[in-house]
């Protein structure tokens, strides 16, 4: 009889939880809908330059062998960006806003994975993560952003979870499961996924000793990892070892007894921290308060011998470290982007901090409310924040809804006669443009310019652009339109002078972007 009402009594407690974690995801993913709502998201260079190429991947037909450029140059990323990206590129029929919302799906799939692996430390736990995982600066803007290292951000809880999983119940497809991870994170973004084979080796070597090698799903899970690695082989290939070239230029130009131990440390704990900062909504007093607790809580742990005890802590632990080292004496640049999986591994461990605290009885319990209310006082501010911004102007001309409100009044302002387009743009190469113009011209125009581009006559630096061109033949109007983004460079004069022959027609400031007409 009591076995019964016990097994009534844990049901329930877990329908509790999963209502919770269900109730939070579903608040979150609302919130970021209406953030991005009516074009309000970024669209520059970087997820320019991605739809610029899945265009011509799944409209031109061209299969590819990499994906986005890394830090490095002559390296690249792997595919598997592009063919993700591919899938909300065909359902939306090419709009940008398909990559948004993929990844505020990625957000809401790693985020119930997260919430799920906290619960087993209560609702508290549960409530203060999922607070963090909704309302942070960092994962809040990663996940309204189209950008190929964000899917690692968001998909680590997943690979944590297969990871505990197989070490607990030694079931060959979590591993697989895992090495499949671990492969497309290497595709998304090296920086990172360079570190995921170590991470699961170094588990699998502390909880399975060296049994391990012995098992099938190891190997298995080896040739998986590999075969996502092949795309890029075989370009190398092709190319003759470029890839391999660019990375030994680039350790050769950053050897030579430069190193310096100490700055390199400094400089790495440096970056960890400013990134943990915005994740935990840019309160530093916060994030240094949670560190020394943790620290606190983990040298108890080591001394009752625990350690080992908590699977999921130490594999979130190693998710932080082998990063942290690796990045100490490799000398490649950490960005923000590239730590993605580091804060997400910590939010798993604030889960950890409050179901400690809570075992600590009345002192510990009130420990674990203060940060809970701190933590929701802080989300309370951004949402705040938000909904006092949410109906001015937004005047970032890398807006899409800025960009396309340019782009139709320079449609319009042609009288449905064709004409010529150049931009302006700190970065130089017009991505956004040249993908935008294709986009907005076909589907609501149906037409494309004489040219557009960044200056006439340049070489070609868009693939397969001549597949994209008009099928249409389209009086001219013979007039020149000038798309001028801000002159953070002060450079933009020099870009004008290339139309100084041209007769001016008119100026005009759509939004924050200034677009000048001219003729002939």
């Amino acid at each position: 009889m009591f076995y019964k009402k016990e097994n009534i009594m844990l049901t329930k407690i877990s329908l509790d939880k999963g209502s919770l974690i269900i109730l939070l995801l579903l608040i979150g993913f609302i919130f970021r809908l209406v953030m991005t709502s009516n074009g309000n998201f970024i669209f520059n260079i970087d997820n320019a330059r991605d739809y610029v190429d899945v265009r011509e991947m799944v409209v031109a037909g061209k299969l590819r062998l990499t994906g986005p450029t890394s830090a490095i140059d002559g390296f690249y990323n792997g595919p598997f960006w592009y063919y993700l990206l591919a899938v909300p590129f065909v359902l939306a029929d090419g709009n940008p806003y398909g990559g948004v919302v993929m990844m505020i799906v990625l957000w809401a799939i790693g985020g119930f994975f997260l919430l799920k692996l906290v619960s087993r430390w209560g609702s508290i736990a549960i409530i203060t993560a999922g607070l963090v995982w909704a309302f942070s600066n960092y994962m809040t803007l990663a996940s309204v952003y189209s950008f190929n290292p964000h899917p690692v951000t968001f998909l680590t809880p997943l690979f944590i979870y297969l990871l505990e999983k197989y070490l607990v119940e030694k079931k060959g497809r979590y591993l697989i499961g895992t090495f499949v991870l671990a492969g497309l994170f290497f595709n998304f973004e090296m920086n990172f996924g360079v570190f995921t084979p170590v991470i699961i080796i170094l588990s699998l070597l502390i909880y399975r000793k060296f049994t391990f090698l012995k098992r099938a799903e190891f190997w298995v899970g080896i040739v998986v990892f590999l075969l996502f690695l092949t795309p890029q082989v075989l370009f190398d290939l092709k190319h003759e070892f470029i890839m391999s070239k660019s990375i030994i230029k680039y350790l050769s130009a950053n050897d030579g007894g430069a190193y310096n131990l100490a700055a390199r440390f400094k400089l790495i704990s440096d970056n960890f921290i400013n990134t943990f900062i915005p994740t935990y909504f840019n309160q530093k007093n916060f994030v240094q308060l949670s560190l020394l607790i943790f620290f606190l809580i983990l040298i108890t742990q080591i001394r009752k011998k625990k350690i080992f005890d908590n699977k999921l802590v130490l594999i979130s632990l190693i998710f932080i470290l082998i990063p942290y080292i690796g990045y100490i004496f490799i000398p490649v640049t950490v960005n923000s982007w590239h730590l993605g999986a580091v804060c997400t591994a910590t939010i798993i461990l604030l889960g950890f901090i409050i179901g400690e605290l809570n075992n600590l009885k009345k002192f510990g319990t009130l420990t674990a409310l203060s940060i809970l209310v701190a933590v929701g006082y802080f989300s309370y501010l951004n949402l705040i924040d938000f909904v006092s911004n949410f109906s001015k102007p937004n005047n970032d001309p890398s807006s899409f809804k800025n960009e396309l409100v340019a782009i139709d009044y320079i449609y319009q302002s042609s009288g449905g006669k064709n004409f010529k387009v150049y931009t302006y743009l700190p970065s130089v190469i017009d991505y956004p443009y040249q993908y935008l113009i294709w986009w907005r011209g076909t589907r609501k125009y149906g037409y494309l310019p004489e040219d557009y581009a960044y200056l006439p006559n340049k070489p070609k630096y868009i693939g397969s652009k001549e597949k994209f061109e008009n099928t249409k033949d389209i009086e001219s109007s013979e007039l020149v339109f000038l798309v001028k983004e801000p002159d953070r460079i002060k450079q933009r004069h020099l870009w004008e002078n290339n139309f100084r022959d041209l007769t001016t027609v008119k100026k005009e400031m759509v939004g924050p972007i200034e677009i000048e007409i001219k003729s002939y």
